[in-house]
């Protein structure tokens, strides 16, 4: 921001053109810092490429580890990883190509190390480089990391076999350029402008569509809003949250055992200042595609209750196609994955992506209100400002009243079904299968 200010102040000054080359923007590994989904996909490249340096190092030959050595050069190509005149970053498909290929590289060091078969495995690390330890929950079918000192949220979602990382969101933020859109498009009477400075809008109206997000765009985010609070108000960022367990950290204990792993997070916290405690569980079972999850609120006062909140976000997932769409218990279309829909007493919502091949089932133990919405930014790319779809927030919600004991809970599972890609690609990967 003080850059762009400094260079429209300095435009007309003669010195200026003597003094630019001593003033600069920023250094490029600053991008890790500003976008974290940037250095989420680092940590995770370099974890990747440790696992593939210690399986080299240990002597081991496997044409799987020359493929997955392709797949992670692949996954370094520059362009997804910053953001200046073109789209970069911002730009879904390039992040989902990064995630593709480190994806294809684990599962090929996977079958190189002999871990074929249904499993399941339950590991603590620093997985995305902020010196805190996350947790990983995985399995052959998919691999959910979960940050305990970030509000206990699910950072990162792997489907092994398409490959593809649902939790690859972006979050809404200020930039330089923002200023520029408010202004309008640009009227230089044929003046010819570099593409840095050019103002072009590839559709109207995005001065209304800037939008900043107050936390990430993650999963399992636990919120307390008002009771009358409307979907509106909730998509447009305006409605107030009352709950301080959002960024907040929770204590976490892994649980192992033969065929099934889970991760137990709990904190005490106030919502609206009423102090409660949260209890959230999260569960994967070898062979599985499903993710259980479960809830338990307790110390909640009685004749009190309180509009709570789980916001999902699913990216890579395009809105406004016909083969990309809602659907409820019954098979019936809700409109396409950028729809906003507000739903009564529902028991399960399916997001279908015809094109990857894949359905998210989402189903509830008890019926639930359910509210979607699209997730969009503002963003310059070498065409002019456009808006992009970044993820679909699927979130259910419930007005929570306390039993005798001041308990109350749900839990839901989420099943990731890829049995259409599957059984497309099946005869392709048996052809190219390396034994």
């Amino acid at each position: 921001m003080e850059y762009e200010s400094l260079a429209h102040q300095m435009h007309d000054d003669p010195r200026w053109p003597s003094l630019r080359r001593f003033v600069r923007g920023g250094f490029w590994r600053n991008f890790r810092v500003k976008y974290p989904e940037a250095d989420e996909m680092y940590a995770r490249m370099m974890m990747v490429s440790r696992r593939l340096h210690d399986s080299l190092e240990s002597g081991m030959v496997d044409r799987n580890l020359e493929l997955a050595r392709q797949a992670l050069y692949r996954a370094q190509c520059n362009c997804g990883w910053w953001h200046g005149a073109f789209g970069g970053i911002y730009l879904p498909h390039l992040r989902n190509a990064i995630y593709h290929h480190l994806i294809t590289a684990d599962n090929l060091i996977d079958r190189a190390t002999g871990k074929l078969g249904p499993w399941v495995d339950a590991a603590a690390d620093d997985y995305n480089f902020d010196g805190r330890q996350e947790v990983c929950l995985s399995n052959d079918k998919l691999s959910a990391i979960i940050a305990p000192s970030m509000g206990g949220q699910l950072t990162e979602l792997d489907v092994r076999s398409i490959a593809h990382n649902l939790g690859a969101s972006f979050t809404r933020q200020m930039e330089a350029y923002h200023v520029k859109v408010r202004q309008g498009e640009n009227h230089d009477h044929g003046a010819c402008a570099s593409i840095h400075d050019r103002v072009v809008f590839k559709q109207a109206g995005l001065d209304q569509r800037l939008q900043y997000d107050a936390y990430r765009r993650k999963s399992l985010i636990d919120l307390f809003f008002d009771a009358d609070a409307s979907l509106d108000a909730v998509a447009g960022g305006t409605a107030p949250q009352h709950g301080d367990f959002v960024n907040a950290p929770y204590e976490a204990r892994l649980r192992r055992k033969p065929n099934r792993v889970q991760v137990q997070l709990s904190r005490d916290g106030s919502a609206g200042g009423v102090p409660l405690r949260i209890n959230k569980a999260i569960t994967l079972d070898a062979g599985s595609p499903v993710i259980e999850v479960a809830y338990l609120l307790e110390n909640l006062p009685p004749n009190h209750p309180l509009h709570f909140a789980c916001e999902w976000n699913f990216a890579g997932l395009p809105a406004g196609a016909d083969d990309r769409f809602f659907s409820n218990a019954d098979g019936r279309r809700l409109g396409h994955l950028g729809t906003k829909l507000d739903l009564d007493d529902q028991t399960q919502l399916t997001l279908t992506d015809q094109w990857l091949g894949i359905s998210v089932v989402l189903q509830c133990s008890r019926p639930t209100r359910l509210w979607t919405f699209p997730v969009e930014t503002v963003s310059q790319s070498e065409g002019g400002f456009e808006l992009v779809h970044q993820s679909t927030v699927v979130m259910p919600h419930w007005i929570v009243t306390a039993d005798q004991h001041g308990r109350w809970g749900v839990s839901f599972t989420i099943r990731l079904d890829t049995s259409a890609a599957e059984a497309r690609y099946a005869p392709q990967t048996a052809a190219a299968a390396v034994c």
